[in-house]
Parts: structure tokens; sequence; C-alpha cells
């Protein structure tokens, strides 16, 4: 009984949840491209599958996915598919499709790898006689330092769609890509093309050869299908709709001669050109204590704005105190040329009052065109900067006088106008003083002095003058008592 319940039920344990991967070919030719379909059996989807482990060596032209319902000894079973084209990124050699994963009903499932074998052959791009895929360089010897301008162009005679330029790096060099790819239209031998532009920066970070890889660009070909067949690799295109043929191209390597930096320019700067403009209110008020506003702009040609240097450690003084804004910087590109700014902007406060002199602001660059040092500067500033309102005040009129009376007495002749009346105010002043103290003294000895030529005190000639009853007869010899002196 036990065998033929195991055996009744055997095809029913035999079904289980599975993920598989299959591809249309194994090996291939530099440039074409596979399919690879994902299927799911025995399990409901809870999502997609996970294709970012897939684009680190594939890249990806179309992704379609429809369910399939299979009968197999009696019992029915339903299957989800992903239909993939892709295109190795790789140009030779052996590529691994990785395992991928998707969730399910019965929890995570894994695909297996599959390893592709990818054959490089000099006429692989033969297939696509309506692509041509050139390269181009701004400059091919260039200086340490000085960017580039390195552009890939693809011409096609055929509509093309999904083009995509594969990321690169290049060693001892940094590379920038320059916005979104150009299209546009132009005339090949008489024949209207389509053109896809790819612009990147290149800036060298060291002399000497610099090795520029092969790039790869990837798209495809829009074609009408004649037939469709459910059975066909590609059996989600339909009869009379459009399907993409992929392609792949490369470029060939480059090498580029990178010149050193020349002697005498620290920091090196190689540029087409460099301006130094100073930014200065004549009408600002120069007074100890008040802040004063002072900036300086960059223009440079032929090098980027975060190249261009600071100035703030040429711009220093101990009767200032100096304080320097955020730097404004800014990028041009147009029509292959570089154009950047660089503005600084200071706030100094002067600490005394007085004739102070800012130093002389210079930037030693490299003319890349006239193959020579330049200095540009920005000559010397002096300024005469006023007393603040705290020390005219503590000042008091004996240590104003001081300065202009030892000019006088030096020979210096003013001819202000003010100063010749504070002086005649001061004389007036003093010869007032002078008999105002001569008067008093004569008029203190006038009241002390008796009338006549006596020279007894004031107060002893009242009490002379003061009549006093008439004594009784006495002795002739007896002595009249003194009067007060007082």
């Amino acid at each position: 009984m036990r065998l033929c319940l195991i055996t009744l039920f055997m095809p029913f344990l035999l079904l289980s949840a599975e993920f598989t991967a299959s591809v249309n070919r194994n090996s291939i030719l530099s440039g074409d491209s596979i399919t690879l379909n994902l299927t799911l059996k025995e399990a409901s989807a809870k999502g997609t599958p996970s294709l970012d482990v897939l684009k680190q060596s594939f890249a990806i032209h179309s992704q379609q996915q429809a369910s399939q319902t299979v009968m197999r000894n009696g019992h029915v079973s339903s299957n989800r598919i992903w239909n993939l084209v892709l295109t190795p990124l790789a140009t030779a050699g052996d590529v691994t499709i990785p395992a991928i994963s998707i969730p399910s009903s019965e929890g995570i499932l894994y695909s297996q790898p599959i390893t592709i074998r990818i054959v490089k052959e000099s006429g692989s791009g033969s297939d696509f006689k309506e692509l041509t895929l050139t390269t181009d360089l701004s400059e091919a010897k260039p200086y340490k330092n000085a960017p580039l301008f390195f552009t890939v162009r693809l011409a096609a005679k055929v509509d093309v769609a999904n083009v995509a330029m594969q990321p690169f790096q290049i060693e001892d060099a940094i590379v920038e890509t320059q916005g979104d790819p150009q299209v546009y239209r132009k005339m090949v031998d008489g024949i209207r093309v389509n053109v896809i532009e790819f612009r990147y920066l290149v800036t060298p970070l060291k002399a000497g050869p610099l090795k520029i890889p092969e790039v790869v660009v990837q798209g495809g070909i829009p074609i009408r299908n004649k037939r469709g067949s459910f059975f066909d690799d590609d059996f989600f295109s339909m009869t009379g709709f459009e399907r993409l043929k992929p392609f792949s191209l490369s470029t060939s390597e480059a090498v580029l001669d990178v010149q050193p930096p020349a002697a005498g320019v620290n920091p090196w700067l190689p540029a087409r050109s460099l301006n130094l403009v100073e930014i200065w209110d004549d009408s600002q008020t120069l007074q100890a204590g008040e802040p004063i506003a002072l900036g300086f702009k960059i223009v440079a040609e032929g090098i980027l704005s975060n190249q261009l240097p600071s100035l703030a450690d040429q711009l220093s003084h101990p009767a200032f105190k100096i304080y320097a804004d955020k730097p404004e910087t800014e990028d041009e590109i147009k029509d292959g040329n570089i154009s950047s700014l660089r503005k600084e902007q200071f706030t100094l406060i002067p600490q005394q009052a007085g004739a102070l002199t800012l130093p002389e602001i210079s930037i030693a660059w490299w003319d890349v065109i006239r193959k020579e040092k330049v200095i540009t500067r920005i000559p010397s500033r002096t300024l005469q900067i006023l007393p603040g309102p705290e020390q005219v005040t503590a000042l008091s009129v004996g240590e104003k006088v001081a300065p202009v009376l030892a000019t006088v007495q030096g020979g210096t002749h003013q001819r202000d106008p003010v100063l010749y009346i504070a002086i005649a105010a001061l004389a007036l002043f003093l010869l007032a003083a002078v008999f105002w103290v001569i008067a008093l003294q004569r008029k203190i000895a006038r009241l002390t002095e008796a009338p006549g030529d006596s020279t007894e005190p004031v107060t002893r000639i009242s009490a002379q003058v003061k009549k006093a009853p008439k004594p009784a007869k006495k002795d002739k010899t007896e002595k009249l008592p003194d009067l007060n002196p007082t």
C-alpha cells in the first residue's frame, strides 16, 4: 500500500520550485549580443529578478516578460519567463553571467552561473558597415595639469537606438563627462548621417606617456521582423513589430605625450591666458576701526577654476584685521574652449590711522601658447586712514596744537585757513590772560597800601580815626595803652 501511494504521488513530489537561466549561444564574436532567458517554475514571483549584477559585465538592451502554461503528466503548471538581450562589455576572453536572485512564494531562489566566451576578430565590425566610430583629441602633447578634450563620435547612416558609451578610466588622469551626448546630422560624401557625440575632459596628473584605453559604444539598430514564432530565441517579438539588432563598437587605444612642468613656476599653472582684476570702491570711508571692502577676480582660459590659486596668503598687513569670504568659482566650456573665473572678496579693518600700504598681488603662470613664464600683477596700494571716532574724542587741545606748532617751527607752510584762525584765537587768548594777571596784581597792591606814604595796615588807620570818649585827667607820667594792631 505504501509503495502504491509513493508511486502515485511521485510526479507531484518531483515537482519543486526552481529558477533557471539559459542562453541562445555560449560563444560569440566581439560586439555580438546574446539572449538570456530566466524561467521561474512552480512558484509565484514576489518581485522581479535582481539584474544589478549583470550591469557590471553586460549592457542590457531590452527585457521582456511573459507567462507560460505547461501541462506535464496531467499536472498543469504556470511558469514566468524573462527575456533579455545582452552585449558583453569585454571585447575578448571569458565573461560569466553571475547567479541571479528572485523573491518568490518559496523564498529567494537563485539561477546557476553561465560562462560566455568572446572571440575578438578584426573584421567583427563588418556587419555594421552603416556605423563608423572615431575619436578626437584636442591636444596630442598636453602639459601636466592642462585639461584637454577627448571626443568620441558615432556616425550612423541608419537609425540607431539605446546608444550608450561604457564608462572608462585613465590611470594618472582625471576623466570628467561633459554633459549629455550631442545628437545632430551632417552630410558625409553627399549622404546625410546621424552623429552622436560623447565629450570628456581629461586632466593629466603625471608627465610622460599617458595611455587612453579603448572605449566601447553599444546600441541597437531597429529592424522589422519578417516572421515571428513563439519558439524563436526572441519569441517575444511579434510579427510586424520592430526589434533591435544590438551592436557594439570599440575605439583604438591612444597614447599622449604629457609635458613636464617648466622650472620657476610654482605652483604649476598652465593656461592660455590669465588676467587679474582688482575690485575697489573709491567712495569708501577710510577710517580706523571701520570695514573696507577689497576684492580680486582671476579670469583664465585653458584651465579649470579649481586649479586657480587663492590670494589670501598674499594679502596680509599687521595694521589690518583681514576676513575672507567664501570664493566664487565658475567654469564655461563652449566650442572646445575652457573659460574659468575665481572671485575672492575680503573685508579689511584698519587698526590705526596714517598711511598704510597694502602689498602687491601677483600670479606666476605658464603660457602654453608662447611657451613662456608670465607674471600678472596688481600693484601695491597706499591708503590714508583717518583716526577713528574714539581717537578724535580722546585728543586734548594741547595734543591738537602741539603738532601744529611743531609744523610751523619746522618751516612747513600750512595753507588751511582754519589753522590760521585757530592760531590767532589761541594768541589772543594768551594775550588776554597776561593782561588779566597784570591787572589783578595791581589791584591787590592798591588794597594792601595805606593813604599817603604810610605803610601801616588799613585796619590800623581806621583805629586811629575813630573818636573815643574824653579820658579823665590822669598822671602825666601815665602812658597811653597801645592800640590793638588788629
